[in-house]
């Protein structure tokens, strides 16, 4: 109810009030009360059954969209022309049907909901009290699988050329991927992003860095495996397997998503050159590695000692930590960086060196970790 209470002061704030303050602003706080108490009833019943829980996210996806559109053309005009009675009256009597069927349906709240929050509000507490943003990528994974029914399927069967161990990581995170569609919808929509950069003046610079840092972030949403292999090997020593194999496993996945992603991002650019669409997979296995260090590093160090610059003072626990995973980006697709910036007419020597550097870093990052 503070948190409504507060939301209707921000949209009076925001949309204005033309005349009749004192009613306006009643209504105002009337109409956010109504939401914050409408919303946590609607939350309660979406926690009851499934079909509340789908209606909940339909209702809120179109509740933005409709805010938006009211905050961005309408705006003042229209709430000048209603009068505040008849704003605050309809979600207020809304808001008190939906706590009357909230109230008796506390009762039925499954147990496993119970338990989900539990865990989801556990990991929350470590990942505050150890300063680790690794640990949100666990409650992420945990908030997915849990309570998960999954249906098993016969695997297909591996190519002669390939040994079934090492067919078997890749696999699992094709399965994974296909397990998870809403990640891999919002990649889908993302590709659009440097485009609309493009379109909004943006430059070069910017698209390319866009272009890359969507190619890392699709590579790094294909290591979930090597995630858990760091954290728990006990299962990847069942596939009687070398590090250097099983990396090398972990990375096809990662290496074609993140080729895919850039080449259909660089794809929709307007007026690029066609011969830098070459660059999406030649930077691909640089990606790949860069994904792979990030998911395998050690949490943050925070006994490390403190940088001090003329900024002021920098932990270097944190920074270490962020920049584990990019010096491997860095490293190995500067060349697509270059020619996306630049632009250049002749791309051959840029393509060269992209296809040596995205190669050889993956391969001296497999064998540096073998050796480990």
């Amino acid at each position: 109810m503070v948190a409504g209470a507060g939301l209707g002061l921000a949209a009076l704030a925001v949309t204005g009030a033309p005349d009749h303050l004192v009613w306006r602003l009643t209504g105002a706080l009337v109409l956010g009360v109504s939401a914050g108490t409408g919303g946590m009833a609607l939350a309660v019943l979406a926690q009851t059954a499934d079909p509340w829980d789908l209606a909940l996210r339909l209702l809120i996806a179109a509740l933005v969209v409709a805010a938006a559109v009211l905050m961005l053309v309408a705006g003042a005009h229209v709430l000048a022309a209603v009068p505040a009675p008849a704003w605050s009256a309809v979600p207020a009597a809304l808001s008190a049907f939906l706590v009357r069927l909230a109230w008796p349906a506390l009762g039925r709240i499954p147990a496993r909901r119970l338990l989900t929050s539990s865990a989801r509000a556990g990991h929350l507490a470590s990942a505050a009290t150890a300063l680790d943003p690794s640990l949100l990528t666990w409650i992420a994974e945990d908030a997915h699988w849990r309570g998960r029914r999954l249906h098993s399927k016969s695997w297909p069967t591996p190519p002669r050329a390939a040994r079934a161990a090492v067919f078997v990581p890749a696999w699992q995170e094709v399965r994974r991927l296909t397990r998870w569609p809403g990640r891999l919808a919002v990649l889908a929509g993302a590709v659009v992003l440097p485009a609309m950069i493009a379109r909004a003046g943006g430059g070069a610079g910017p698209v390319g860095i866009a272009v890359l840092a969507g190619g890392l972030t699709a590579a790094a949403c294909a290591v979930s495996g090597v995630r858990w292999d760091a954290d728990d090997p006990s299962f990847s020593r069942l596939l009687a397997l070398r590090r250097r194999d099983l990396l090398a496993a972990r990375a096809v996945v990662p290496g074609l998503l993140a080729a895919a992603w850039m080449a259909a991002a660089l794809a929709i650019l307007p007026g690029l050159p066609a011969a830098l669409l070459w660059f999406a997979p030649l930077a691909a296995p640089a990606l790949a590695a860069a994904a792979l260090r990030m998911a395998r590093r050690a949490p943050v160090d925070h006994a490390m000692p403190v940088l001090n610059i003329a900024g002021g003072a920098i932990p270097s626990g944190p920074l270490i930590w962020g920049l584990t995973g990019l010096d491997l980006a860095f490293a190995g697709a500067w060349p697509a960086a270059y020619a996306l910036v630049a632009q250049p007419a002749d791309v051959r020597t840029a393509l060269i060196l992209q296809g040596v550097a995205g190669a050889g870093v993956l391969a001296l990052y497999l064998m540096r970790t073998s050796n480990r």
